[in-house]
């Protein structure tokens, strides 16, 4: 259907600012895409008496505005799939996109019928990591692998404060926390006097300040961006993935060590392989040479063929064309 620019297209709630960067960057392109968010009755702790007549009115509100609102889009996009309850009302076609835990754990627990609700009725969906196909297959075989997307123009310049490792995510198991942990362990071992830094955020930060890591509170954005460009080198998630922390960081051209499968990103360079040990090793040599490692790993090229926010528009624009065709 190609890259059609004329569509009218609404997001509904975000994602790690996945939704943000690209329906910003859409509208810088000429197209009409807009953003609506969780309404404030939904984030409210309702108490006393108004609590059991709030709980019970607000979905029927908030599903109640959401159909009426959609009325003036072409295509409705929402992110996360928990929510897809929310999208009854909503007039087709409409966009389910799942982000990882979604529909990587939480299918499997509370969100099992809020999930089905969504692959059954969506017309389109999208997922937003390589690992999540096998999970999202098995309910839609039509699913559309559709990688995170940053805003490469938008990248803080990179000012490498020398000697410093950042590890970009928080300390929680699914973040692959004890094999963070290790790599932290060993790079305080080789290197004493290296400045490691990392989220206090995470039921693992303990464990991260006891491996010689010096915590700092959870950020805004823009100045968690700001934060990942005074690296040398960043530290991933230990994970088969690269997630919007990664991407930003590369987005900079801070060199990235982690455990990302290299089948799953055959774009990108890698500076270490996957084990502890080796991104340990390959955070050593960055620490060395940071600007030859960056160079090597060329991240901005990367970032611009398969991740920037540019190339997510053209590829949901060519979808919505698509859906809006099978619903005339």
């Amino acid at each position: 259907m190609g890259d059609r620019k004329d569509i009218n297209a609404l997001h509904i709630h975000d994602a790690a600012n996945v939704g943000k960067n690209l329906v910003e960057k859409a509208n810088e392109l000429g197209r009409r895409w807009s953003t609506t968010k969780i309404p404030w009755y939904y984030k409210k702790q309702w108490t006393g008496p108004l609590k059991h007549p709030a709980l019970r009115a607000r979905p029927l509100v908030w599903d109640g505005t959401l159909a009426i609102y959609s009325l003036r889009y072409d295509v409705a996009h929402l992110h996360t799939g928990g929510l897809s309850p929310h999208m009854r009302w909503v007039r087709k076609p409409w966009v389910l996109h799942l982000h990882g835990t979604d529909i990587r754990t939480r299918q499997y627990d509370a969100w099992k019928s809020k999930i089905e609700f969504g692959m059954k009725h969506a017309s389109a969906v999208v997922y937003a990591t390589p690992d999540l196909a096998e999970h999202v297959e098995k309910h839609r075989a039509d699913a559309i692998y559709l990688p995170i997307t940053v805003r490469l123009d938008q990248a803080p310049t990179w000012q490498p404060v020398p000697n410093r490792v950042i590890f970009a995510s928080r300390w929680e198991e699914v973040k692959g926390m004890e094999m963070m942990l290790e790599v932290a362990r060993l790079i305080r071992e080789a290197r004493p006097n290296v400045e490691m830094w990392g989220l206090d955020w995470g039921p693992g930060a303990a464990d991260a300040r006891a491996a010689g890591v010096s915590l700092v509170p959870k950020k805004s954005y823009e100045d968690y961006k700001n934060w990942l460009a005074t690296a040398s080198v960043v530290v991933g998630q230990m994970t088969d993935v690269l997630a919007t922390s990664e991407l930003e960081a590369l987005a900079s051209g801070v060199p990235l060590v982690s455990s990302a499968r290299q089948d799953y990103y055959p774009e990108l360079v890698r500076l270490s392989g996957p084990e502890p040990a080796e991104v340990a090793s390959g955070a050593l040599m960055a620490l060395d040479d940071p600007q030859q490692a960056s160079a090597k790993q060329d991240a901005k090229s990367f970032i611009a063929q398969v991740h920037d926010a540019e190339a997510g528009v053209k590829a949901l624009s060519g979808i919505y064309a698509s859906i809006i065709a099978q619903e005339d």
